[in-house]
C-alpha cells in the first residue's frame, strides 16, 4: 500500500459509503446473505478490513482465516463440490451470528437488498446462463432474489444503476491512488476480489494463486480435499510459530 494511514483511508471510504447518497437500511440482522456467502471488496475496503482483523483477533484465530481461506479457494469448480462451491458463510460473523466488522463492512454487503430489482434480476440472470449446463436451477443460485427485510432510512435520492456504478468508480479510483493499480488492473477487476482471495494473494502472493487455479483445473475432487487437509497442516505449523505481518 502506497503511503498513506489507516485512519485515513477509513475516512476516504466513508466519503465514498455517506457522501452522495445515504445507504443506511432496516436490515435486522438475519444476516441471511453472511450465511451464504463470503462478500466481494475492492483493495481500499480489505485493507482496512484486514488491518482490524489483524490487530483484534488472537494467533489461533488468524490462522482459522487462513485455514478457512484456502478451503474456499480450493471450492470453486461446480464439477467437484456441485451446490457446495456456492456456500462459503462469511467468516467474519461472531458467535452470536452478528458481523463483527460491520462498520466496515464493504459497499457489496451495504448495497444487497438496494438495487433496482431489474438490474438485480438480470445479475442473475447471468448467474443462471453459466451454470444452466450443469442444470442448476435459479432457485438453486445464491442470493436469487434481493433481502425483503432490507429497506433503505432514507430513499429520497433514487439508488439507480448509475448511482451504484458511480460508488464503485470511486473504489476503484481510491485503489488506483493507494494501491499498486492502473486503469488496466481495474478494467480487469484485479483490484475486486473476495475477502478470502484477497487474504491468501497478501500472504502467498499473485503466483501461488495462478500456479494454484492450474492446479485445480485438472484436479479431481478427491484429490483437491486432500490438498485441503495438507495444506491447512502446514499452515497451522508454519504460522504457529512466525504469524505474517499482513494487517500494517
Amino acid at each position: 500500500m502506497k503511503k498513506t494511514s489507516i485512519k485515513s483511508l477509513e475516512n476516504k471510504l466513508k466519503e465514498i459509503y455517506y457522501g452522495d447518497v445515504n445507504l443506511d437500511t432496516t436490515c435486522n440482522g438475519a444476516v441471511i446473505c453472511c450465511k451464504i456467502a463470503m462478500p466481494q471488496l475492492n483493495y481500499s475496503e480489505f485493507t482496512v478490513l484486514i488491518e482490524k482483523i489483524w490487530r483484534t483477533n488472537s494467533r489461533e484465530q488468524k490462522i482459522e482465516f487462513i485455514c478457512k481461506s484456502v478451503e474456499y479457494f480450493f471450492k470453486t469448480r461446480f464439477e467437484q463440490f456441485k451446490l457446495d462451491v456456492f456456500h462459503k458463510p462469511c467468516m467474519l460473523l461472531g458467535n452470536d451470528g452478528k458481523c463483527i466488522y460491520y462498520a466496515n463492512r464493504p459497499l457489496s454487503c451495504r448495497i444487497y437488498g438496494l438495487w433496482p430489482e431489474d438490474i438485480y434480476n438480470k445479475r442473475v440472470d447471468k448467474f443462471e446462463k453459466a451454470y444452466s449446463e450443469f442444470g442448476v436451477k435459479r432457485e438453486e443460485l445464491p442470493l436469487n432474489k434481493q433481502c425483503p427485510n432490507v429497506k433503505r432510512v432514507d430513499d429520497s435520492i433514487i439508488l439507480t444503476e448509475d448511482i451504484i456504478n458511480g460508488l464503485y468508480k470511486k473504489l476503484d479510483n481510491l485503489d488506483k491512488k493507494v494501491g499498486d493499480y492502473n486503469d488496466k488492473h481495474v478494467e480487469s477487476r484485479y483490484n475486486y476480489r473476495t475477502f478470502h482471495d484477497w487474504l491468501l494473494l497478501k500472504i502467498f502472493g499473485e503466483e501461488w494463486l495462478i500456479d494454484l487455479s492450474r492446479f485445480l483445473k485438472g484436479a479431481t475432487k478427491e484429490i483437491v480435499e486432500q490438498q485441503i487437509d495438507e495444506f491447512k497442516k502446514v499452515i497451522r505449523e508454519k504460522f504457529a510459530k512466525e504469524m505474517p505481518n499482513i494487517g500494517e
